[in-house]
C-alpha cells in the first residue's frame, strides 16, 4: 500500500512534542516542521515547501492550521491531504488583535512567563497534569520565536476560502472544550470541504494532541489510511491503464 508523506505544523508555542503520541503510533513517514524562525504565515509556508516533498499530508495544530491553510493555497498540487487541528482560518478579530499587541509589549518587556501563565489555562483542561510540558515547549520557542509566530497570527489573512477550492480528504478536528477555537465553528468549516470530515475530541481543550491522544491519534489514523487506500487504488489503475 502505498503511504503517504506527513508533515505536522505545530500551534504557537509548541514543538514536536505537541504530536509526540501521534508521532509514535503513526506508521509512515513523518516529519514535524519548525515554525519559529519566521514572522509570516506566508514565510512559514515557502519554508515548509521547499524542504517538503513533493507530494504530501499536513497535519496543522491551531497556528500550524493556518500555516497549513496557506501551504495548501501556494501548492495545492502537492498537498494530498489535510487535517486541520483546533483552528481558526478567520482573520483576526478586534479583540484577538488587541490581546495579541499587549503580549508582544509585555514580551518586549520582559513578561514572556507571564503571558505563557496567561495562556495555559486556555491550551488544555488538565494544566495540572499537561502544564508542565506546556510550559517547557514555551521555553524552548523562547520569546523571539513567540514574538516571530505573534507578528505572523496578528497579520494573517482570512483563509476560509480554501474551503471551496481544496478537493484532498480533509479531517477537521477540535476539543470539546477548545475555549480558543470552539466547536461549532469547526462543524462549519468541516461542512465547507468537499471530503470533509468532523471529529470532536470529547474531554480535550485548544490541545486535543496532548488531553487526549488516544482519540486524536485514532481520528488521524483513519484519515490517513483512507487516503493510503485511494493513492494505492489510483496507481493501480494509472498502472493498469499504462500496462
Amino acid at each position: 500500500m502505498v503511504t503517504t508523506p506527513v508533515i505536522f505544523l505545530p500551534g504557537s508555542l509548541c514543538d514536536e512534542r505537541v504530536f509526540a503520541d501521534q508521532l509514535r503510533e503513526i506508521d509512515q513517514p513523518c516529519e514535524v516542521a519548525d515554525l519559529t524562525l519566521d514572522d509570516s504565515i506566508a514565510a512559514m509556508a515557502i519554508r515548509v515547501l521547499r524542504a517538503a516533498p513533493p507530494r504530501f499530508a499536513l497535519v496543522g495544530l491551531s497556528m500550524g492550521g493556518i500555516v497549513a491553510a496557506e501551504i495548501a493555497h501556494l501548492a495545492p498540487e502537492r498537498v494530498l491531504a489535510m487535517a486541520l487541528l483546533d483552528t481558526n482560518l478567520g482573520a483576526p478579530d478586534d479583540l484577538q488583535l488587541r490581546t495579541r499587541r499587549r503580549w508582544a509589549s509585555d514580551v518586549r518587556s520582559g513578561h514572556f512567563t507571564q503571558v505563557v501563565e496567561e495562556l495555559l489555562p486556555n491550551l488544555t483542561i488538565s494544566p495540572e497534569a499537561h502544564g508542565p510540558l506546556v510550559v517547557e515547549m514555551a521555553t524552548a520557542v523562547g520569546p523571539a520565536g513567540f514574538l516571530r509566530q505573534n507578528e505572523a497570527l496578528l497579520n494573517r489573512r482570512d483563509q476560509q476560502s480554501i474551503a471551496s477550492h481544496f478537493r484532498g480528504p480533509t479531517l477537521i478536528a477540535c476539543g470539546s472544550h477548545d475555549r480558543l477555537c470552539p466547536p461549532q465553528a469547526h462543524s462549519d468549516l468541516a461542512a465547507r470541504f468537499a471530503q470533509g470530515r468532523l471529529l470532536v475530541v470529547e474531554q480535550a481543550g485548544h490541545l486535543s494532541s496532548i488531553d487526549q491522544p488516544e482519540v486524536l491519534t485514532g481520528g488521524l489514523t483513519d484519515w490517513l489510511d483512507d487516503l493510503n487506500r485511494n493513492q494505492t487504488k489510483r496507481r493501480t489503475t494509472h498502472e493498469s491503464a499504462n500496462a
